[in-house]
């Protein structure tokens, strides 16, 4: 019996086409002090960045832009201890024998998702932290990355997070592709032949 990955489950849905990038993990997980887990890495290196649904954005380990990427994002959050509070109960993940928050992804609407990442355990284990907006309550669920991506844009219970109502079908907006109409939005949402683009 073949057991499909939460990864594969989202590129049959959304009908994206993987196009391996070669990805230099090395230093990013050298400096988080920690590997990261299995299925982002799976999901970076086969899809690379861009929105799900033209809603959630995986970031990246390394951005492009000085303002981008997993790595930009966790030194912002070291070097800004400050805003620790607003991540209650929650502490930011610190490296090595400081377990917290590492962020993965963000949305079009201020929503956050983290891993509960600890580098003392396996990543694969890592339970996702998320919040709709700063304002929200957080919710932990116990599952990978891959799988809470999968629920949101397919399951129309996995509330408050599910998209699955926005779109005939989910689709992956390719990094540097921009829908700034209307006519661009049908395109992509409203698309029901498995095509992975307009």
């Amino acid at each position: 019996m073949t057991i499909v990955s939460w990864t594969q489950r989202i590129i049959e849905v959304t009908s994206a086409r993987p196009e391996l990038r070669d990805i230099d993990w090395t230093p990013v997980e050298a400096e988080l002090g920690t590997t990261l887990p299995p299925d982002y890495r799976e999901l970076c290196s086969l899809l690379g960045g861009g929105y799900y649904s033209g809603f959630l954005r995986l970031l990246q380990p390394r951005g492009d832009a000085a303002t981008d990427g997993l790595l930009h994002s966790w030194r912002w959050h070291r070097d800004h201890p400050e805003y620790a509070g607003l991540y209650a109960p929650y502490d930011l993940y610190g490296g090595p024998g400081r377990p917290g928050l590492l962020g993965w992804g963000d949305d079009q609407t201020e929503g956050e998702y983290y891993w509960l990442a600890d580098a003392e355990t396996d990543p694969a284990a890592w339970p996702v932290i998320a919040r709709k907006d700063g304002a929200d309550p957080w919710h932990r669920y116990d599952m990978s990355m891959s799988e809470f991506i999968y629920h949101m844009l397919t399951d129309h219970d996995f509330k408050p997070f599910t998209v699955a109502a926005t779109t005939a079908r989910p689709f992956v907006l390719p990094e540097g592709v921009q829908i700034t109409t209307v006519e661009e939005w049908n395109a992509w949402a409203n698309r029901t032949d498995g095509s992975p683009r307009p």
